[in-house]
Protein backbone atom coordinates (compact mmCIF):
# COMPACT_ATOMS: atom_id res chain seq x y z
CA UNK A 1 0.00 0.00 0.00
CA UNK A 2 1.40 3.26 -0.89
CA UNK A 3 2.15 5.73 2.13
CA UNK A 4 2.15 9.60 0.98
CA UNK A 5 4.73 11.58 3.34
CA UNK A 6 5.06 15.35 3.46
CA UNK A 7 8.25 16.73 3.46
CA UNK A 8 9.20 20.75 3.98
CA UNK A 9 12.71 21.69 2.27
CA UNK A 10 15.16 24.51 2.79
CA UNK A 11 17.46 25.72 0.76
CA UNK A 12 19.62 27.96 -0.68
CA UNK A 13 18.37 28.61 -4.31
CA UNK A 14 21.57 30.09 -5.53
CA UNK A 15 23.00 27.29 -7.06
CA UNK A 16 19.71 25.53 -8.21
CA UNK A 17 18.49 25.91 -11.85
CA UNK A 18 15.00 25.91 -9.34
CA UNK A 19 12.76 23.46 -8.79
CA UNK A 20 11.88 21.34 -12.10
CA UNK A 21 13.80 18.84 -13.38
CA UNK A 22 15.57 20.02 -16.26
CA UNK A 23 17.97 18.22 -18.36
CA UNK A 24 21.48 18.76 -17.68
CA UNK A 25 20.95 21.84 -14.77
CA UNK A 26 21.20 21.54 -11.50
CA UNK A 27 17.89 21.76 -9.91
CA UNK A 28 16.26 20.99 -6.53
CA UNK A 29 13.44 18.13 -7.82
CA UNK A 30 17.22 16.03 -9.23
CA UNK A 31 18.71 16.29 -6.10
CA UNK A 32 16.12 15.23 -3.71
CA UNK A 33 15.28 12.24 -6.28
CA UNK A 34 18.60 11.31 -6.57
CA UNK A 35 18.80 11.05 -2.37
CA UNK A 36 15.22 9.08 -2.21
CA UNK A 37 16.61 6.73 -5.00
CA UNK A 38 19.55 6.13 -2.42
CA UNK A 39 17.13 5.75 0.22
CA UNK A 40 14.62 3.82 -0.84
CA UNK A 41 16.80 1.75 -2.44
CA UNK A 42 14.01 1.55 -5.53
CA UNK A 43 13.11 3.98 -9.01
CA UNK A 44 12.42 7.45 -7.99
CA UNK A 45 9.20 8.07 -5.44
CA UNK A 46 6.75 10.34 -6.96
CA UNK A 47 6.71 13.70 -6.42
CA UNK A 48 4.53 16.83 -6.34
CA UNK A 49 5.64 19.74 -4.91
CA UNK A 50 3.71 22.80 -4.09
CA UNK A 51 5.64 25.69 -5.73
CA UNK A 52 7.42 25.68 -9.16
CA UNK A 53 10.23 27.80 -8.17
CA UNK A 54 12.25 30.08 -10.37
CA UNK A 55 16.62 29.61 -10.50
CA UNK A 56 18.07 31.58 -7.90
CA UNK A 57 14.73 31.65 -5.73
CA UNK A 58 15.08 30.22 -2.25
CA UNK A 59 12.51 28.51 0.79
CA UNK A 60 12.34 28.56 4.32
CA UNK A 61 9.73 25.80 3.60
CA UNK A 62 9.04 24.50 -0.22
CA UNK A 63 6.04 21.75 0.89
CA UNK A 64 6.85 18.09 -1.11
CA UNK A 65 4.64 15.03 -1.60
CA UNK A 66 6.74 11.66 -1.83
CA UNK A 67 4.39 8.77 -2.75
CA UNK A 68 6.31 5.51 -1.95
CA UNK A 69 5.80 1.57 -0.90
CA UNK A 70 8.48 1.92 1.25
CA UNK A 71 7.50 1.00 4.51
CA UNK A 72 10.75 3.26 6.61
CA UNK A 73 10.20 5.32 10.01
CA UNK A 74 9.68 9.25 9.38
CA UNK A 75 12.93 9.81 10.96
CA UNK A 76 14.56 8.27 8.04
CA UNK A 77 12.83 10.81 5.51
CA UNK A 78 14.60 13.60 7.38
CA UNK A 79 17.66 13.11 8.68
CA UNK A 80 18.31 9.63 6.46
CA UNK A 81 17.20 12.04 3.56
CA UNK A 82 19.66 14.98 4.86
CA UNK A 83 22.59 12.69 5.16
CA UNK A 84 22.34 12.22 1.36
CA UNK A 85 21.68 15.68 0.16
CA UNK A 86 23.74 18.42 -0.72
CA UNK A 87 24.84 21.33 1.96
CA UNK A 88 22.32 23.92 0.20
CA UNK A 89 19.21 21.55 0.36
CA UNK A 90 17.81 20.06 3.80
CA UNK A 91 14.78 18.31 4.91
CA UNK A 92 13.27 20.17 8.12
CA UNK A 93 10.12 18.12 8.59
CA UNK A 94 8.52 14.93 7.30
CA UNK A 95 4.83 13.88 8.42
CA UNK A 96 3.02 11.02 7.25
CA UNK A 97 0.12 12.47 5.02
CA UNK A 98 -2.94 10.99 3.17
CA UNK A 99 -3.99 10.57 -0.63
CA UNK A 100 -6.13 13.26 -0.95
CA UNK A 101 -4.00 15.76 0.52
CA UNK A 102 -2.72 18.25 -2.57
CA UNK A 103 0.27 20.46 -1.92
CA UNK A 104 -1.18 22.53 -4.27
CA UNK A 105 -4.64 22.38 -4.60
CA UNK A 106 -4.80 21.90 -0.53
CA UNK A 107 -2.54 25.27 -0.31
CA UNK A 108 -4.88 28.60 0.43
CA UNK A 109 -2.04 30.91 0.32
CA UNK A 110 1.87 31.46 0.20
CA UNK A 111 3.81 34.20 2.16
CA UNK A 112 7.01 35.44 0.40
CA UNK A 113 9.68 37.53 1.87
CA UNK A 114 12.09 39.74 -0.31
CA UNK A 115 15.27 41.40 1.24
CA UNK A 116 16.97 44.36 0.45
CA UNK A 117 20.46 45.57 1.87
CA UNK A 118 20.36 48.95 2.18
CA UNK A 119 24.17 50.09 2.91
CA UNK A 120 26.57 51.27 1.64
CA UNK A 121 29.09 48.46 1.84
CA UNK A 122 28.17 45.37 0.66
CA UNK A 123 27.80 42.48 2.62
CA UNK A 124 29.43 39.32 1.70
CA UNK A 125 27.26 37.03 4.54
CA UNK A 126 23.82 38.33 2.51
CA UNK A 127 25.45 38.51 -1.12
CA UNK A 128 23.43 35.27 -2.35
CA UNK A 129 20.01 36.22 -0.25
CA UNK A 130 19.48 39.81 -0.56
CA UNK A 131 19.60 42.61 -3.17
CA UNK A 132 22.05 45.30 -2.73
CA UNK A 133 21.18 48.50 -2.67
CA UNK A 134 23.68 51.20 -1.65
CA UNK A 135 21.31 54.00 -2.55
CA UNK A 136 19.01 55.40 0.14
CA UNK A 137 15.59 54.34 -0.04
CA UNK A 138 12.70 56.51 1.57
CA UNK A 139 10.70 53.71 3.00
CA UNK A 140 8.03 56.39 4.05
CA UNK A 141 7.05 56.38 0.55
CA UNK A 142 7.79 52.79 -0.58
CA UNK A 143 4.78 52.66 2.71
CA UNK A 144 2.60 54.82 1.09
CA UNK A 145 2.64 53.19 -2.29
CA UNK A 146 2.06 49.45 -0.85
CA UNK A 147 -1.65 49.45 0.11
CA UNK A 148 -2.56 50.46 -3.64
CA UNK A 149 -1.83 46.29 -4.22
CA UNK A 150 -4.29 45.16 -1.66
CA UNK A 151 -6.98 42.83 -2.02
CA UNK A 152 -8.16 41.14 -5.26
CA UNK A 153 -6.74 42.63 -8.74
CA UNK A 154 -6.29 42.35 -12.60
CA UNK A 155 -2.16 41.91 -11.57
CA UNK A 156 -1.57 41.64 -15.62
CA UNK A 157 1.51 44.36 -15.02
CA UNK A 158 3.04 42.28 -12.48
CA UNK A 159 3.46 39.30 -14.55
CA UNK A 160 6.54 38.13 -16.73
CA UNK A 161 6.01 38.13 -20.70
CA UNK A 162 6.38 34.15 -20.45
CA UNK A 163 3.94 33.65 -17.31
CA UNK A 164 1.27 31.39 -18.77
CA UNK A 165 -1.68 31.75 -15.82
CA UNK A 166 -5.01 31.44 -17.86
CA UNK A 167 -5.93 34.26 -15.26
CA UNK A 168 -3.88 37.17 -13.91
CA UNK A 169 -6.81 38.04 -10.94
CA UNK A 170 -4.68 37.59 -7.76
CA UNK A 171 -5.71 38.69 -4.08
CA UNK A 172 -3.27 39.87 -1.48
CA UNK A 173 -3.87 39.92 2.39
CA UNK A 174 -0.49 41.42 3.56
CA UNK A 175 2.10 43.50 1.59
CA UNK A 176 4.15 44.93 4.43
CA UNK A 177 7.69 46.91 4.33
CA UNK A 178 10.07 45.96 7.54
CA UNK A 179 13.46 47.43 8.51
CA UNK A 180 16.05 46.44 11.20
CA UNK A 181 17.67 49.90 10.94
CA UNK A 182 20.42 47.93 10.52
CA UNK A 183 20.25 47.97 6.75
CA UNK A 184 18.15 45.22 6.20
CA UNK A 185 14.72 45.72 4.70
CA UNK A 186 12.03 43.03 3.86
CA UNK A 187 9.13 43.18 2.31
CA UNK A 188 6.29 40.68 3.50
CA UNK A 189 4.17 39.44 0.66
CA UNK A 190 1.04 37.28 1.71
CA UNK A 191 -1.20 35.98 -1.10
CA UNK A 192 -3.76 33.75 -2.12
CA UNK A 193 -1.88 32.76 -5.89
CA UNK A 194 1.21 34.64 -7.57
CA UNK A 195 2.06 34.69 -11.12
CA UNK A 196 5.17 34.30 -12.56
CA UNK A 197 7.96 37.03 -11.33
CA UNK A 198 5.28 38.69 -9.52
CA UNK A 199 7.09 39.34 -6.04
CA UNK A 200 10.14 40.33 -7.95
CA UNK A 201 8.33 42.82 -10.02
CA UNK A 202 6.37 44.14 -6.94
CA UNK A 203 9.96 44.72 -5.25
CA UNK A 204 11.78 46.04 -8.14
CA UNK A 205 8.84 48.61 -8.41
CA UNK A 206 8.51 49.12 -4.87
CA UNK A 207 12.76 49.89 -5.33
CA UNK A 208 11.60 52.61 -7.98
CA UNK A 209 9.13 54.31 -5.12
CA UNK A 210 12.26 54.26 -2.62
CA UNK A 211 14.83 55.56 -4.65
CA UNK A 212 12.04 58.66 -5.26
CA UNK A 213 12.26 58.00 -9.01
CA UNK A 214 7.96 57.82 -8.66
CA UNK A 215 6.19 58.79 -6.48
CA UNK A 216 3.94 56.52 -4.21
CA UNK A 217 0.95 56.53 -6.11
CA UNK A 218 2.25 55.27 -9.44
CA UNK A 219 2.14 52.09 -7.76
CA UNK A 220 -1.81 52.10 -8.60
CA UNK A 221 -1.10 53.60 -12.11
CA UNK A 222 0.72 50.70 -12.78
CA UNK A 223 -2.04 48.38 -11.66
CA UNK A 224 -4.40 50.22 -13.40
CA UNK A 225 -2.19 49.95 -16.76
CA UNK A 226 -2.67 45.78 -16.98
CA UNK A 227 1.09 46.75 -18.79
CA UNK A 228 4.10 45.53 -18.15
CA UNK A 229 6.42 48.00 -19.22
CA UNK A 230 4.22 50.41 -16.67
CA UNK A 231 5.99 48.80 -13.41
CA UNK A 232 9.22 48.55 -12.49
CA UNK A 233 12.16 46.45 -12.96
CA UNK A 234 12.04 42.42 -11.63
CA UNK A 235 14.15 42.79 -9.08
CA UNK A 236 16.94 39.68 -8.73
CA UNK A 237 15.85 36.28 -7.73
CA UNK A 238 18.35 36.22 -5.22
CA UNK A 239 16.69 38.48 -2.67
CA UNK A 240 12.84 36.44 -3.02
CA UNK A 241 12.46 33.61 -0.38
CA UNK A 242 9.27 31.54 -0.35
CA UNK A 243 8.28 31.69 3.35
CA UNK A 244 5.53 29.45 4.14
CA UNK A 245 2.95 27.89 2.12
CA UNK A 246 -0.67 28.37 4.11
CA UNK A 247 -3.23 25.51 4.62
CA UNK A 248 -6.43 25.45 6.20
CA UNK A 249 -4.81 23.57 9.10
CA UNK A 250 -1.21 23.35 9.28
CA UNK A 251 0.19 19.72 8.23
CA UNK A 252 3.03 20.55 10.35
CA UNK A 253 3.43 19.38 14.19
CA UNK A 254 3.90 22.08 16.91
CA UNK A 255 7.87 22.63 17.32
CA UNK A 256 8.78 20.92 20.19
CA UNK A 257 12.18 21.92 22.22
CA UNK A 258 15.26 19.38 20.70
CA UNK A 259 17.00 17.16 22.83
CA UNK A 260 20.84 18.17 21.99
Amino acid sequence: MSRHILLSLEFDGTDFAGWQRQDGQRTVQACLEAALDQLLGEPPARLRASSRLDAGVHARGLPVMVTTDRDLPLVAFERGLNSLLPADLAVTAAVESHADFDVRRSAIGKEYRYTYWNRRARSPLRARTSWHAPWALDLEAMRAAAPALLGEHDFQTFRAAGCEAHTTIRRLSQLRIEASGQGEIVLVVVGNAFLQHMVRIIAGSLFEVGRRRHPPDWLGEALAARDRAAAGQTAPARGLTLWEVLYPQSPWPAPATENR
